[in-house]
């Protein structure tokens, strides 16, 4: 049986994305959908358990709550703006009941915003649903399956992550860590809508994203390697004068080993810029770090 968790901070989607769930050709299996956070539109259906928090919780701490109170064998955290194929809970179950105890889906590019295709493309581009399946070093936590014994082996998420940036690859880490493959189907496809439509929005998430994989840095440092753990703080000033070449560099280099993302060339240069975003979070993320 499946338990679905979904982290809310009034998601306007929050209504469609429970919807979805209710629409699964395995409904039947789908034990409870609980949505942990909170609701200022009023958007959460009856057929879903509310877990209100008095106050906006991180995206960790509310799985860790939905986890603590739900029946499922089976975990599957999915966001608040992320909605399911009626297969996607199926698929799930066939996956799991192959053998596997920590599986990610597949992201359907919506790209009516230009500003959404650079912002996913550069945050999803290894996960999309054109991807090839097979085993990752890391999932991302949009729809994210991991078994209730292999969750609570590792403790689940980790709180420290403030938001929602790092805690899907530090709880990934720590389930490699602890023996388990975690393996990508692309066949598990949401699609997401994030309101993120503006340049101004991607660069503040890629920013947060930035910020999260540094934590992740310097928090598992024997189990994510980065040259990013050799940078100091005077050095911080020439990574973000580099940040632009970085960027081109980085982007060129995930168009050229990701088959997926051919045909989104037109993103090229928005991507640069939420790249250019990404470092800024980590230079600012190094200063936070001394200042600790």
């Amino acid at each position: 049986m499946i338990s679905i968790i979904i982290p809310n901070l009034h998601s306007p989607l929050i209504g469609q994305v429970v919807a979805a769930l209710e629409r699964q050709t395995a409904r039947a299996q789908v034990g409870d959908i609980i949505v942990v956070g909170q609701d200022r539109y009023g958007q959460i259906p009856a057929s879903a358990r509310f877990v209100e928090t008095p106050t906006p919780v991180s995206a960790a701490a509310a799985r860790n709550l939905g986890a603590r109170q739900a029946r499922g064998d089976v975990l599957l955290f999915l966001d608040a703006d992320c909605i399911a194929a009626p297969d996607l809970a199926e698929r799930l179950l066939a996956r799991f009941a192959a053998g596997s105890a920590v599986v990610g889906g597949g992201m359907a590019l919506d790209a009516d915003s230009y500003w959404v295709l650079c912002d996913n493309l550069l945050s999803f581009g290894e996960s999309l649903a054109t991807a090839p399946a097979g085993p990752r070093a890391y999932l991302p936590s949009f729809c994210l399956g991991i078994a209730r014994a292999a969750f609570e082996q590792v403790a689940g998420f980790d709180e420290g992550y403030a938001g929602a940036a790092g805690e899907d690859i530090d709880i990934c880490l720590r389930l490699r860590q602890r023996g388990h493959a975690l393996f990508f189907d692309p066949a598990l496809r949401v699609v997401h809508r994030p309101p993120r439509s503006s340049a101004r929005a991607m660069w503040r998430h890629q920013r947060a994203f930035g910020r999260g994989y540094y934590q992740v840095v310097r928090t598992r440092p024997g189990m994510l390697r980065s040259p990013l753990a050799r940078i100091r703080p005077r050095t911080v000033p020439l990574l973000l004068a580099a940040a632009p070449a970085l960027a081109c560099t980085d982007i060129a280099r995930l168009f050229r080993h990701n088959p997926a993302l051919r045909g989104c060339g037109r993103a090229a240069p928005g991507m640069v810029l939420g790249r250019i975003g990404w470092y800024s979070g980590v230079g600012g993320a190094i200063g936070v770090a001394v200042r600790r």
